[in-house]
């Protein structure tokens, strides 16, 4: 595992300039474009240093997989009532963005998007493209693809946080004539990318299979199944609700979206069809394999896995995940507060969904005293994700290791899942509904993967057969597919550009924030359309036989336990149970600590934050690039 870019990065070095501006046009190259392109060898070595760029730290190592996609109902940056408005991450996710907020700079975008022209460029005009032996074709055809793809993630990234940008799919000249140019409209921008990918994606091979002399034998290669994958979102994000740049700033889809949803529908029953992906049987697996740094091949869930380097890159695990505090056992901690989640999204879940408890951590591992155990989590805001665990990570022996001898953060080099199997089977399902109503097929898209969840559970039928069953219009369909996305891809950077396509953002929103303080009350809440109450005012708990992890199963999350709220703390101790406060049991000091919070999350969203508008999730362009274009580029939405 990742030694796709590692390997790889120093021969394409010497070949083409890393840059440290995207507008650079000089190259300290030892070969040239002659040269490398009259080579396969050469060519995929180029090929993989715009992989290298995909593993930026702006890009998916931090940024975009973790910085950039909060805040939302289920995910939201950890703040308080000073920090939630700063110039900093928080204030990003807060949607409270400057354009002097240096976290906003898009350049390593642009660097890796003029990376792939330039090889686009070049495969394009290779002689092997024409001349070649059928083999050579062959590759050179499937490494042009992987360029493609490479380029349209870039722009589908920069069009689902900034709109409308510059566009250009031509390396830069060097007289700079087609550098400075206007911002393009979004909706041109993805339907110039979806028609492109659409062109290119049969030439490159399914995972597990080569095309000459080039194999894809792994998920942390782009293969068919993920371009189609790729497609499909684009296709959805252009057909979906968008903040526009005209008087107001309102939030609009086009009226040609349906055509979108088409799209989006065949490529997803393709990768369907072709039958080269499946759902782990076990959802707990996909992030044990991940942690243990094992990569997907064929025949598995992850269509595309950004390949990161152990010891080199990535803060998947470091600033998402468990909370670790270090200790002897594991070694160096992390700082996994920067993407956290709540007590309202545990409550969102079927208490049979094994999904909860591999997605939401109510504990930390460790704490401030040093004690070498589980921590029970009293902060019903700052739950974290407990999708990246240092004990699954330290089934690497290598891993281990390195975080023992850490004393400051370092590159875990965890995998950063792209797309999933499970997200193909929802958006088929999702766009057969709003093409045809809640269909068969539709359904057994959906059934897949609560199948996947339930499996095993003692409600298996009323939670698989029968609750899709009970779907029997458009509308409830939707709203379980809904529900169904953010409790499969919790953490996943999925779910803020869900609601945004949906129109939904501000309004799951506020329903969180409705709900929280409802359960704060000791009121019925209204949880993903379920009604939640008569919580505890105190949590139990205690400690398996090992002494280290609690036992979730003593937890009483859903009910009071009169018999426990009788004993007094030396009784509960002799019983092997602790006591924290919970909901409306809190003292008035943390209920208003934090309704506080819970309103000021996300507040920058709405007009009556900001100042301009509803929903404005899009940053501002940053002021350097803005002095940079002098004039032709300018910031929008009251920026």
């Amino acid at each position: 595992m990742r030694k796709l870019i590692y390997i790889t990065v120093a021969a394409f070095s010497f070949m083409l300039s890393s840059c440290n501006d995207f507008l650079e046009t000089s190259s300290d190259s030892k070969m040239t474009d002659e040269t490398v392109y009259t080579s396969v060898y050469y060519t995929e070595s180029a090929v993989k240093g715009i992989y290298d760029r995909i593993a930026d730290a702006q890009m998916y190592a931090q940024r975009i997989s973790i910085n950039w996609s909060t805040n939302n109902d289920i995910e939201f940056v950890g703040a308080d009532e000073t920090s939630y408005n700063q110039d900093t991450n928080r204030g990003v996710s807060n949607y409270y963005a400057t354009s002097g907020n240096s976290t906003l700079i898009w350049t390593r975008i642009y660097q890796m998007i003029e990376r792939a022209n330039l090889v686009i460029q070049g495969i394009q005009n290779s002689p092997l493209m024409s001349s070649g032996t059928d083999k050579e074709k062959e590759a050179m055809k499937s490494l042009l693809g992987e360029a493609v793809a490479m380029r349209a993630m870039g722009y589908h990234e920069l069009v689902k946080h900034w709109g409308d940008v510059p566009f250009k799919t031509e390396p830069t000249k060097n007289d700079l004539s087609n550098v400075y140019l206007v911002k393009t409209d979004r909706d041109s921008i993805c339907d110039y990318l979806i028609k492109d990918l659409l062109a290119i994606e049969k030439d490159v091979p399914w995972v597990g299979q080569s095309a000459g002399s080039v194999s894809y034998s792994n998920s942390e290669r782009i293969s068919r199944g993920f371009i189609k994958g790729i497609i499909a979102r684009i296709a959805l994000t252009r057909g979906g609700y968008s903040l526009r740049d005209k008087p107001g700033y309102p939030t609009e889809r086009r009226s040609d979206y349906l055509d979108y949803y088409k799209i989006a529908r065949t490529q997803c029953e393709e990768i369907i069809n072709e039958g080269k992906y499946r759902l782990k049987s076990s959802y707990e697996d996909i992030w044990k394999d991940v942690c243990a740094l094992k990569a997907d091949g064929a025949n598995e869930e992850n269509l595309y896995e950004v390949a990161l380097g152990l010891s080199q890159s990535g803060e998947i695990g470091y600033s998402i995940g468990i909370r670790f505090y270090t200790n002897t056992k594991y070694g160096y901690g992390n700082n996994s507060n920067v993407v956290n989640t709540s007590a309202y999204y545990y409550y969102s879940f079927d208490k049979e969904d094994p999904r909860r408890d591999a997605t939401i951590a109510t504990i930390m591992y460790g704490n401030a005293s040093g004690d070498q155990k589980e921590v029970f989590q009293s902060n019903p805001l700052s739950y974290n994700f407990a999708k990246w665990d240092q004990r699954w990570m330290a089934e690497n022996s290598k891993w281990l290791a390195q975080n023992k001898a850490a004393n400051g953060k370092w590159g875990y080099g965890i995998n950063w899942i792209n797309m999933r199997y499970a997200d193909v089977l929802l958006m088929y399902a999702e766009t057969e509904n709003e093409l045809n109503g809640p269909t068969e097929s539709a359904k057994n898209a959906l059934k897949q993967v609560r199948a996947r969840a339930f499996a095993g559970t003692k409600n298996e039928s009323k939670n698989v057969t029968d609750y899709i069953n009970n779907l029997g219009s458009k509308e409830q369909f939707f709203q379980a597919l809904v529900n169904e996305r953010a409790w499969e891809f919790g953490g996943e950077a999925i779910r803020k550009f869900d609601l945004i396509r949906w129109n939904l953002l501000g309004k799951k929103i506020k329903d969180q924030q409705a709900a929280f303080l409802a359960m704060i009350n000791g009121e019925t809440a209204n949880i993903f359309g379920k009604e939640v109450s008569s919580l505890p005012q105190n949590i139990y708990y205690k400690y398996k036989d090992d002494k280290e992890n609690i036992a979730k199963d003593s937890t009483n999350y859903y009910a009071g336990d009169i018999a426990l709220d009788a004993l007094d703390d030396n009784q509960l101790k002799a019983r092997g149970y602790t006591k924290v406060k919970w909901m409306s049991g809190f003292s008035e000091d943390n209920k208003k600590s934090y309704k506080e919070r819970i309103r000021l999350f996300s507040s920058g969203l709405f007009k009556e934050y900001n100042g301009v508008c509803d929903n404005r999730y899009l940053y501002p362009i940053h002021s350097s690039v803005i002095g940079d274009y002098q004039g032709i580029v300018t910031n929008s939405y009251g920026y």
